[in-house]
């Protein structure tokens, strides 16, 4: 089956050596996880004004700490929200998470392309939590995806957030790549104006965002994938004589 590409602004890139991924939405299907700790949080503080899923698509692409701290004029921060939100995330059961359909195969094929691979996040990479060890590496673990570990860059990694490109920035340093070379994929506009920011190609993963949901005029990216497979018509196969 051939995955299409919908073309937005520049064409399709050339001589791509690099893809970097943004993580939630992207590369796994965390929602049930944070919608569930939202709502234990929610009902933990008291807090009954606020719809669990309403506040997930208010906020794509905005680092929870920062939605948290600036909402209702800081009472949320005052509150200590997301002390409590990252204890009781972190406390979850396996189980909750799953790769969208066609990334496991995605990556492996990219990886036998000789393509690089690295993660940057709004999630913290790698934390302990009341004793317990969270973050991005440890999902990563039981995603079997923990080769991607070395090449994440997290919350805590850098001073300015998505979409400052400066997480992207030190990314591309550690694969050894340029902009022009690398193409950016994820599911929010912060995804997109990263990309940007720094000159790399940027996708928008179609799979991980509802079309209802896709602010497409606030910042546009490149291209559109709808299944993750589509991104392999932009790499070419290894040549077997070489």
């Amino acid at each position: 089956m051939v995955h299409e590409l919908t073309v937005m602004r520049r064409g399709e890139p050339l001589n791509l050596r690099a893809v970097v991924f943004d993580y939630d939405d992207t590369l796994a299907d965390t929602t049930q996880a944070r919608v569930l700790a939202l709502r234990r949080t929610f009902e933990q503080l008291a807090i009954t004004n606020v719809d669990a899923d309403a506040f997930m698509v208010a906020t794509r692409g905005i680092p929870f700490q920062v939605s948290f701290d600036a909402h209702d004029g800081g009472r949320w921060k005052d509150l200590g929200m997301m002390d409590v939100y990252r204890a009781t995330y972190w406390a979850k059961e396996r189980g909750l998470l799953s790769l969208f359909d066609g990334v496991a195969e995605l990556l492996e094929r990219l990886r036998t392309r000789d393509v690089r691979m690295g993660i940057v996040t709004s999630k913290a990479r790698d934390i302990v939590v009341a004793g317990r060890a969270g973050g991005v590496l440890v999902e990563l673990d039981e995603l079997s995806l923990d080769w991607l570990g070395p090449y994440t860059i997290g919350f805590e990694d850098v001073r300015q957030h998505k979409p400052h490109p400066e997480g992207l920035e030190r990314l591309l340093a550690m694969l050894g790549v340029s902009p022009e070379e690398t193409l950016v994929v994820g599911d929010s506009v912060a995804d997109i104006q990263l990309a940007q920011n720094a000159g790399c190609w940027i996708c928008l993963a179609g799979w991980g965002v509802p079309a209802g949901e896709r602010q497409l005029t606030v910042a546009t990216p490149d291209l559109i994938a709808e299944h993750p497979l589509a991104l392999l018509q932009l790499f070419s196969q290894p040549d077997p004589s070489r």
